[in-house]
């Protein structure tokens, strides 16, 4: 049965090998979303795999997963993949496309789908998490994929004020 398959540059994630990596975001709120994208994800074989939850991992307050979508990798056709930006999903051209059915192919051919997420925190609070849990259905069983890309969320308007910082902290990083 497939499954799927999250890729960082030409490696294979899994849970025994993780590359985690964080995304921070300053001056996030209800009403001004930060979006993490360049999460690369193929089908480990035939058929395909819907998403039905995105879930932080070891979360330090509280991190809503406003929306995620998947849309072809947007490199092939000249574009860019999100990293990390601010607004809407749609803004960014993602639809509401939650469906992963192009399988791992050449680790450089670029084939498959950039996941992207749109996080927010309720006012005045920061949060994080080390990586993001993607619950899909597959051959009609249930299946998870941890990717080890993270984010910091700060209502603050710098990443140094205190408060923020202190959410780093929480992971083991000092300024």
């Amino acid at each position: 049965m497939p499954g799927l398959r999250g890729l960082v540059g030409a490696e294979g994630l899994t849970d025994q090998d993780p590359n985690p990596s964080m995304g921070v975001f300053p001056a996030v709120s209800l009403a001004h979303h930060a979006l993490l994208g360049s999460m690369f994800l193929c089908l480990t074989g035939p058929g395909q795999a819907v998403i039905t939850q995105v879930r932080p991992v070891h979360p330090v307050g509280t991190m809503d997963v406003v929306g995620y979508a998947v849309r072809p990798n947007p490199l092939l056709t000249g574009g860019k993949m999100v990293g990390t930006e601010y607004g809407t999903l749609q803004t960014y051209g993602f639809t509401r496309n939650k469906t992963v059915h192009i399988r791992c192919a050449d680790p450089n051919s670029g084939q498959g789908y950039e996941l992207g997420l749109e996080l927010a925190v309720p006012p005045g609070m920061n949060a994080g998490a080390t990586a993001f849990d993607i619950d899909y259905i597959v051959g009609g069983h249930a299946a998870s994929l941890t990717f080890p890309q993270g984010a910091v969320l700060c209502s603050t308007s710098s990443i140094y004020d205190g408060p923020c910082k202190h959410v780093w902290q929480q992971y083991g990083v000092n300024f």
